[in-house]
């Protein structure tokens, strides 16, 4: 009876794959309404996926942009708005390629944190 989760869903685990594209509600739901119960590969691997894709946006939007911008690197409000633009749609983009993959039931790596989400997060 592999896949059947606390929800009566026999999935192989795409449904927590997909639903962990969706932030830390969705992440938590994930984690502990789908893959604490019957852990798959596929969803370990979205999982572990999406947790890097999240903390490595935290970290550029938040972290990264104010450190730039007290340094003065940044040369006003429309430079770091132009830069928040960019690293908004790059994400959007990576998490737009991992929505695909987890739907799609591919254990397919988001470029760029792909393979290191499996290798830091590899006890998910």
């Amino acid at each position: 009876m592999r896949g059947n989760d606390i929800f009566g869903v026999q999935d192989e685990g795409k449904i927590a794959g997909l639903c962990s594209y969706f932030f830390v509600l969705g992440w938590a739901i994930s984690y502990f309404g789908y893959h604490k119960t019957e852990k798959t590969s596929l969803s370990s691997f979205h999982l572990r996926q999406t947790l890097l894709l999240y903390l490595t946006y935290i970290a550029t939007r938040y972290g990264v942009l104010i450190i730039l911008d007290k340094c003065g690197v940044l040369n006003g409000m429309y430079s770091l708005g132009n830069l928040v633009i960019f690293v908004n749609l790059t994400f959007v983009f990576l998490w737009i390629y991992g929505l695909i993959g987890a739907s799609n039931g591919q254990e397919k790596p988001i470029p760029v944190l792909g393979k290191p989400a499996q290798l830091i997060f590899a006890a998910i």
